[in-house]
């Protein structure tokens, strides 16, 4: 691994005659506070978009809201922590400030083995390579080039939880399958064929271990060129076995579990196992919010698209039986029938749809900035919608809307 070379703005914060401010309080915030104070900076405060951060303390510092940035001077450097970078430059632009910087090469071969944020290694590094893929997205559109962030690859219907307030639907389905494989990859080669490259195919379900296959697509997944990583998400209810767990040996694959408390029953097991095969892996506590319900709600096109911008999955693909969707609630509303499918929403990979026509229909779904039909099926999922507890169970599935209509 090549040294790490702090970016050349370091030197002239380090004198300390221009206010630093952190805008976004959340994990990238963290992670640039703890690495501008390791080099020596002087951080004066955070600032964060939403009410409910603040004029509250992160890590000793204020957050201000964007507005409460005004008696600063011009020569203040801010940097944007976080992935909505574009909004994020307009708004500092808006308010005066010209001196901002992503937080690429700040992070990029940061050593955060001892880092003091509270987050696992293998998370922060997978932060930081997250945050690099989104500021390189609008040089790659203005370059032509085609390269996807993420895109989840459902390989199961199937859950071994029941979660009544699951945001992929989950609870929903009665007669949960298995995803067709010689489908699925299938769909699959005919993405890579159509793009540049991919940073993260992300496995789930469902739970994806219920899947006694599901080492055949995460071996397929692995063995493309143009891909980074491969994270397999699990509740830590089963403990893989076999071919199951052999495929988790690949140094692409990072196993992200979340840990549910009473529910994740075999979370000890799982860690001693994936840490005696070598395996890299990373566990996280969830916080959810209330966006697991099909509930349709009349809404003006603006209120829509604002949901949409917001939406923290909005820069997600998602690949369910041979079909390629925006973001996961609408690849399973409508995988369910209970949300109309409309055809700007989804690239049908099953069809003829191919060469640059399909790399086009691609590019389209995934630099789309408005709305989706589900959007107005969905309760948003952003940084206003109200958090909830997660996991609660239900020992049936919940009875679908009738299509198009409301949940009542």
């Amino acid at each position: 691994m090549s040294p790490y070379t702090p970016p050349p703005v370091v030197e002239r914060l380090r004198a300390g005659d221009c206010p630093v401010v952190l805008f976004g309080a959340g994990d990238i915030g963290v992670m640039a506070h703890h690495v501008l104070t390791r080099l020596g900076v002087q951080v004066t405060c955070f600032a964060d978009g939403r009410s409910s951060k603040q004029g509250t303390v992160l890590r000793g510092l204020e957050i201000r809201s964007p507005e409460q940035l005004a008696d600063l001077p011009g020569t203040t450097h801010v940097f944007l922590c976080g992935n909505y970078l574009t909004t994020m430059s307009a708004r500092m632009k808006e308010l005066g400030f010209t001196h901002l910087h992503d937080c690429v090469d700040l992070l990029n071969g940061f050593d955060f083995s001892d880092a003091d944020t509270g987050m696992d290694v293998v998370l922060m590094e997978r932060k930081a390579a997250l945050h690099k893929r989104e500021t390189l997205k609008a040089r790659e559109q203005a370059e032509n080039s085609l390269v996807l962030k993420y895109l989840d690859v459902v390989v199961t219907e199937a859950c071994s939880m029941k979660c009544q307030d699951c945001s992929n639907l989950m609870q929903y389905y009665t007669k949960p399958r298995h995803s067709d494989l010689d489908l699925l990859e299938s769909a699959v080669d005919r993405i890579m064929e159509s793009i540049d490259g991919i940073y993260e195919f992300r496995v789930l379900g469902g739970e994806p271990f219920v899947n006694p296959r599901v080492h055949r697509v995460i071996d397929k997944l692995t063995s493309y060129d143009g891909v980074d990583k491969v994270v397999v998400y699990t509740n830590a209810t089963i403990v893989p076995r076999g071919a199951n767990l052999q495929c988790l040996r690949n140094d692409k694959v990072v196993v992200d579990i979340t840990d549910y408390g009473e529910h994740s029953k075999k979370l000890d097991e799982l860690l001693q196992v994936l840490t005696d095969e070598g395996i890299t892996h990373l566990t996280k506590i969830p916080v959810w919010t209330d966006s697991g319900r099909i509930n349709f709600v009349e809404r003006s096109a603006d209120v829509l698209d604002d949901m949409f911008r917001n939406c923290c999955v909005n820069d997600i693909l998602t690949l369910l039986n041979g079909k390629l969707y925006r973001c996961p609630f609408s690849a399973n509303g409508t995988n369910l029938g209970a949300i109309p499918e409309t055809s700007d929403d989804v690239v049908d990979l099953t069809g003829a749809l191919s060469g640059t026509a399909l790399r086009e229909a691609i590019r389209r779904l995934y630099g789309r900035s408005t709305h989706l039909t589900a959007c107005s099926f969905c309760n948003g999922r952003d940084y206003r919608t109200p958090r909830i507890k997660p996991a609660v169970q239900t020992r049936r599935p919940l009875l679908l809307p009738v299509l198009g209509q409301g949940c009542g």
